[in-house]
C-alpha cells in the first residue's frame, strides 16, 4: 500500500467472480480518468481478491487440476461453462468483446501494466485449499504449498481481504464494490 499514489485512489473489492467486473472496473476507471485530463500518474486502482474472488490469483494449472471453474463458479467467457483456465490472466483474442465498444483489454497482465495493483487474501486461500484438500482426500499444506507455486506474478498475497480493504482505505482510496 505504500505504492499507492497521486491524486485518484480507489481500491476494487472483488469478493465473488461477478463476470467481469472486478478486472472491467479498474479500467474504467483508467480510462475515464485519462478522457477527463487526469495523468496516468495521478491514478491508483487497488483490486482486492478475496472470498470467492481468489481464484482469479492463481494460474491455468491450478484452474484445471482443482476444477476452479466449479468451486468458485467461475465461467469461461468463450464456452460459458465452468472455466478450466483463468480467463483473465493472458486473455485469448476476442474473450473479451463488448456491444458498441469492441474488444477490451482487461487481463490482469493487461491491467498490471497499466499500473493496477492485485492483492488476494491468506485467509480464504487457507479456508479454500482446505476445503479442496478434504475433497480429494489430500493434504491441506500440500494443497496450499501447490496454489502457492501457481500465484501469478505481481500479485500480494495480504493477510486477509478485510484488512487489505481497511488498509488502503487507511491510504486514501475510495471503496468500490467490484460486482
Amino acid at each position: 500500500f505504500n505504492k499507492v499514489k497521486g491524486k485518484h485512489r480507489i481500491v476494487f473489492d472483488c469478493t465473488q467472480p461477478h463476470e467481469i467486473f472486478p478486472f472491467a472496473w479498474p479500467k474504467v476507471f483508467l480510462l475515464t480518468n485519462q478522457g477527463t485530463g487526469s495523468a496516468a500518474k495521478d491514478c491508483t486502482a487497488v483490486v482486492i481478491l478475496r472470498h470467492t474472488a481468489i481464484a482469479y490469483a492463481f494460474e491455468s494449472r491450478i484452474w484445471e487440476k482443482y476444477q476452479f471453474g466449479e468451486m468458485f463458479k467461475a465461467d469461461d467467457p468463450k464456452t460459458k461453462a465452468p472455466s478450466l483456465r483463468n480467463p483473465f490472466w493472458q486473455p485469448k483474442a476476442g474473450d473479451f468483446v463488448l456491444p458498441g465498444i469492441g474488444e477490451v483489454h482487461i487481463g490482469i497482465n493487461e491491467l498490471q501494466a497499466d499500473g493496477v495493483m492485485f492483492c488476494v487474501c491468506d485467509m480464504a486461500i487457507s479456508v479454500f485449499t482446505g476445503r479442496a484438500a478434504h475433497a480429494m482426500n489430500m493434504d491441506a499444506a500440500e494443497v496450499k504449498k501447490d496454489w502457492m507455486a501457481g500465484l501469478l506474478p505481481g500479485i500480494q498475497v495480504v493477510p486477509s481481504g478485510v484488512w487489505a480493504v481497511g488498509r488502503a482505505q487507511e491510504h486514501g482510496c475510495a471503496y468500490c464494490f467490484a460486482g
